[in-house]
């Protein structure tokens, strides 16, 4: 065996370095320090006597042969994975890993989870919030529900949800304004995230013909999905959102949708998973499951809605 297959262990640092561009963020991916990794890639670099990274500003760039030896590194391991893989496929029964966005688990995923624990009794769910999609092939994570699509290379990946961009308030808010005319809204207070992008009120009013100086809209700015529709149960004015996040709040008449007028395209949510896991059966029962919920959820909710566009 060639002796270069000696340095393993550092070729493995190496790969979640060059992945992350990051050896702080490696090092949290392999569960190590800090000092370990870059004790690692050093080895590495001496042992083959050329340069793989340098930094620029905060980050750790790949030289021309980093990169090289990156690719090859990454197709290796993968073949290497494949392979154990297919040796080691598990029953359906076992623990099934799910990441997705804090809103997206609280608003949609937790409340009907009990439902796919019935169906289902000898698959064990963890469920893990987080911001960013993780590496799928490389974490101990089977299912990523992540807003977007075209996510990433290597995974099987499905739009699930294309929910319409709307406005909602509580009832009690409402009636409380005697919401009648878009117009209205004007007056009231506008919760919206940070950075909204296509779903922002100035579009909404753009679709509601209703003609508005943004500096003079009273407005709060939260993070998540989930903060907003939270703000607006409790009576904070309106914020907008899609049915796969204030959907259930919908059907219980805690929210209502005032008005007819929805931002499309909507947001979209797709499912992705590794098309190589050992525990596909766990995934395709969960992935059917969802699937399954999601054309359940529709026109129940959507029925929900106050008044007209004008």
């Amino acid at each position: 065996m060639d002796k270069r297959l000696r340095h393993l262990p550092s070729l493995r640092c190496f790969a979640a370095a060059a992945r992350h561009q990051s050896y702080s963020r490696a090092a949290e991916e392999l569960a190590i320090s800090q000092a370990a990794v870059s004790q690692q890639i050093r080895s590495l670099e001496q042992a083959l006597g050329v340069k793989l990274f340098f930094r620029q500003g905060r980050q750790m760039q790949l030289t021309s042969r980093g990169h090289t030896l990156a690719r090859h590194v990454e197709q290796a391991f993968d073949t290497l994975l494949t392979g154990l893989n297919k040796l080691r496929c598990e029953q359906e029964a076992g623990v099934l890993t799910v990441t997705t966005t804090g809103s997206f688990a609280s608003m949609w995923l937790m409340p009907r989870l009990w439902k796919f624990s019935l169906m289902h009794p000898g698959i064990s769910v963890r469920v893990m919030a987080s911001p960013q999609l993780e590496d799928l092939r490389h974490a101990d994570i089977d299912v990523a529900i992540r807003q977007g699509e075209r996510l990433a290379e290597g995974l099987h990946q499905e739009v699930i949800i294309q929910d319409p961009v709307y406005a909602v308030c509580s009832t009690q808010f409402m009636r409380e304004q005697q919401l009648s005319h878009p117009q209205q809204v004007r007056d009231c207070l506008l919760v919206e995230g940070h950075d909204p992008g296509p779903f922002s009120w100035r579009r909404w009013f753009e679709l509601a013909g209703v003609a508005v100086e943004p500096d003079k809209l009273r407005s709060v700015v939260v993070d998540t999905w989930e903060m907003s529709i939270n703000a607006v149960a409790a009576g904070h004015g309106l914020c907008l959102s899609a049915t796969c996040m204030a959907g259930e709040l919908i059907s219980r008449g805690i929210l209502i949708k005032p008005f007819a007028i929805d931002i499309h395209p909507g947001v979209r949510f797709s499912l992705l998973h590794d098309p190589e896991s050992p525990r596909l059966m766990r995934i395709q029962a969960f992935t059917h499951w969802v699937k399954k919920e999601l054309a359940g959820q529709g026109a129940d909710c959507l029925a929900e809605t106050g008044l007209p566009a004008a």
